[in-house]
């Protein structure tokens, strides 16, 4: 039982849904169905039943039990973790104007293979703004890629998650 309360214990005060909106400190799932989002000794009672019932899992994986993806958004820790691992060879890719990694980071930002040669070479065009000075990080050159994209006419309408 002090298992299960200090993991209990550990959940509330590690988990990052703790500052997460729209539920209580518990999280969501089918405790803060049940419990709402009152703060204080009841959202001990949601985190027991969120994690009893393990809908809290499910509730993220599904959508479902006031579990949304609104405060999370996983591709762009997709992408950022992408970029990070790639950073180098997609800095000579964009040089070059072709590559797997920059096809890779095209479709991660919703780009249809359709538009890739237009991707490719606008970012080709625009890698000194992309790569600003050797010391831009990859988080910096990713939002260089995003507003690119977002100035130019068509790929800002075609690339979907810029």
């Amino acid at each position: 039982m002090k298992k299960l309360m200090l993991a209990i214990v550990g959940i509330l005060m590690f988990s990052p849904t703790v500052f997460a909106a729209g539920y209580g400190e518990a999280g969501c799932g089918l405790g803060s169905l049940i419990f709402g989002s009152t703060p204080g000794f009841v959202q001990i009672f949601a985190a027991t039943t969120n994690a009893s019932t393990y809908s809290q899992g499910f509730g993220i994986t599904s959508g479902t039990s006031n579990c949304d993806a609104k405060g999370f958004d996983v591709s762009q820790v997709e992408q950022e973790k992408f970029v990070a691992h790639n950073f180098s060879g997609l800095a000579k890719e964009m040089a070059t104007g072709e590559g797997e990694q920059l096809a890779t980071l095209a479709g991660m930002l919703g780009c249809p293979s359709v538009k890739q040669t237009q991707f490719n070479a606008t970012a080709q065009r625009n890698y000194g703004a992309i790569y600003a000075s050797d010391t831009t990080s990859p988080t910096e050159m990713l939002t260089a890629v995003k507003a690119v994209v977002a100035r130019d006419q068509e790929l800002s309408t075609a690339c979907s998650s810029h």
